[in-house]
């Protein structure tokens, strides 16, 4: 159902209120109407209009000084918006609490000549904690994404403006609007905000009673750990996991000690759409940042959890899929020591993690069946995890090298592992691994595609006299588009998204005086990797494959893995 403007705006002003954002400073204008309207007619604010943009804006620079709390500013669109900027930078400068409404034009007017209509992004510059750019109304479906922004929105407001620009197209009110001054739209009766955020004060942490009450009451808790930098956290994360016994999927670059219930082939399980029905978390613990695996992100989107806390020591809204129900900002060690003085053991969750388990041992039965014996993609992220005694660390480059470390590597005793994760290049690799060398003990391996290897091949320069193994995999282009329901053996498909370019690195190993080895069998490849980690300096192990029998092999794997829990645990 399309979303109209009035329903747009009555969302943004009735979780403003669910927020605790009750007071309203209104500068008059067309293109801002559906905010004012909203803002008017409902029971729960208080506001005052004012003819002049920029006292307006004032006004709410000074409520907020007054009172630590945020005024919404509501204003059209245009330089009516830009009579907000010095306001905004006392508020910005001093950290006082502020949100701005600003009204916009669609992205069809933008930059055509069209009236009143000029550049509002970033409108305020670097002054605003926090900008939004709210696309014009679609679809209802869209309320979550709404939603859990004003949460944040609020959230980041505590100690300075915020600005969300938002853009209506018209006809901006509906028929009955324009008839009256208020438009006839009954209020949500939720009686919370999407996203609750708390935010510890120095050590010590306490968070809301309610969530320490649906913890302790979890039937079907998850701990999922997303990117984490700190080793504490990883460490307290585990000494949480082990004393709840919930089923515990740590991200590959997570830097979590192996525990009896990690769930490690998570990324292989949760594609089982009958186990994932039958086994969804009513609780879930979210530690740290984002996730390499898109696919137990689409599992725990599509769960919709009663609770869902993500729990990390940063202010960044971290929501892709807008289900997050508690944001705690807080270090990640503070919260789990405060968790194990508040929730007593509990093993009536013995049968739930036992299932996860007994899926993990039967994705591994299968990954050993499938793997041991034939060079691949996959099998060499399977063996790195076998031969990590000889190594301290692992760099996976972005695209599918990480992908196959996240979802085939085995997490006993196996080593630090990094990567590039804030942006997801594939840029740069080689030169991060040698700059995470500088900083970090023992001997390394980098694991990465031919496309980035060529993407800085002038990097190998830096990686002299560094213990460092490179696993190049060449699939002669851009692996991952050939995992895309779209046809790349055909033109212009392999042209412009499988690039292959026909080029191996034997000759790129000489010109930096890197010993080079091509391996061409599981045999091969172990005993030339044991040899250069156990050698010093860089040396350079070459593993080509072919793009349409690794995407062959792994939609194999996925479906063996399925057809095995299926056999097992949903008979």
């Amino acid at each position: 159902m399309i979303e109209s403007n009035a329903h747009r705006a009555h969302l943004i002003v009735a979780e403003l209120v669910r927020c605790g954002v009750d007071e309203f400073i209104i500068a008059p204008g067309f293109r801002s109407a559906p905010l004012a309207l909203a803002a008017i007619s409902h029971p729960g604010t208080h506001c005052t209009v004012h003819f002049d943009e920029r006292g307006s804006a004032f006004f709410a620079l000074g409520y907020g000084r007054a009172t630590r709390k945020p005024c919404v500013w509501i204003t059209t669109s245009g330089t009516a918006a830009a009579n907000g900027l010095p306001a905004i930078v006392e508020a910005s400068m001093d950290s006082v609490p502020m949100i701005c409404l600003t009204a916009d034009r669609p992205p069809e007017l933008r930059d055509t000549g069209a009236n009143q209509t000029i550049d509002q992004v970033h409108l305020f510059g670097r002054y605003p904690r926090w900008f939004v750019d709210l696309p014009v109304p679609v679809s209802e479906r869209d309320g979550a994404y709404i939603r859990s922004t004003i949460d944040q929105a609020v959230h980041r407001a505590c100690d300075g403006p915020v600005h969300l620009n938002c853009m209506f197209r018209e006809p901006l009110l509906e028929e009955d609007q324009e008839e009256k001054s208020i438009p006839k739209m009954s209020w949500s009766t939720e009686e919370r905000e999407q996203t609750q955020y708390m935010t510890a004060v120095g050590s010590a942490f306490a968070p809301s009673q309610r969530l320490v009450r649906k913890i302790c009451e979890a039937h079907r808790g998850l701990i999922i750990v997303g990117s984490l930098q700190s080793p504490e956290g990883g460490k307290a994360v585990h000494a949480l996991a082990k004393h709840l016994g919930w089923p515990l999927m740590a991200d590959i670059s997570a830097p979590v000690p192996p525990v009896e219930n990690m769930v490690t082939f998570f990324d292989l399980i949760v594609r089982s759409e009958r186990f994932t029905r039958q086994y969804s978390p009513d609780v879930v613990l979210h530690f740290g940042g984002p996730l390499v695996s898109k696919k137990l992100q689409q599992f725990l989107s599509h769960a919709r959890a009663e609770t869902y806390a993500l729990i990390a020591p940063s202010s960044d809204r971290i929501d892709p899929y807008h289900v997050l129900t508690d944001r705690i900002q807080s270090k990640i060690s503070g919260f789990c020591n405060y968790l194990l003085g508040e929730v007593p053991r509990d093993k009536s969750h013995a049968a739930w993690t036992e299932a996860w388990m007994r899926a993990n041992t039967l994705a591994r039965r299968t990954l050993v069946s499938l793997l041991d014996h034939k060079l691949s993609e996959p099998s060499v992220a399977w063996m790195l995890s076998r031969l990590s005694d000889h190594t301290n660390w692992i760099l996976g480059a972005s695209s599918m090298p990480i992908r196959d470390l996240q979802a085939f590597l085995e997490r006993d005793a196996t080593p630090r592992v990094f990567a590039n994760r804030g942006a997801s290049g594939i840029d740069g690799t080689l030169a991060t691994a040698a700059g995470i060398a500088r900083g970090q003990s023992g001997t390394g391996t980098v694991l990465l595609g031919d496309l980035a290897m060529l993407h800085d091949l002038n990097s190998l320069a830096l990686l002299k006299d560094r213990d460092i193994t490179i696993v190049v995999v060449n699939n002669n282009g851009g692996g991952i588009f050939n995992m895309l329901p779209i046809a790349l053996e055909q033109e212009p498909f392999e042209t412009v998204l499988g690039t292959p370019h026909g080029m191996d690195f034997r000759f790129a190993a000489e010109q930096f005086q890197i010993p080079y080895t091509l391996a061409d069998s599981c045999a091969r490849f172990k005993e030339t990797w044991r040899a250069a980690a156990a050698s010093a300096g860089p040396n350079l192990i070459e593993v080509r494959t072919d793009r349409r029998e690794n995407a062959d092999l792994h939609e194999t794997i996925y479906t063996s893995v399925n057809e095995a829990i299926e056999a097992e645990l949903l008979t």
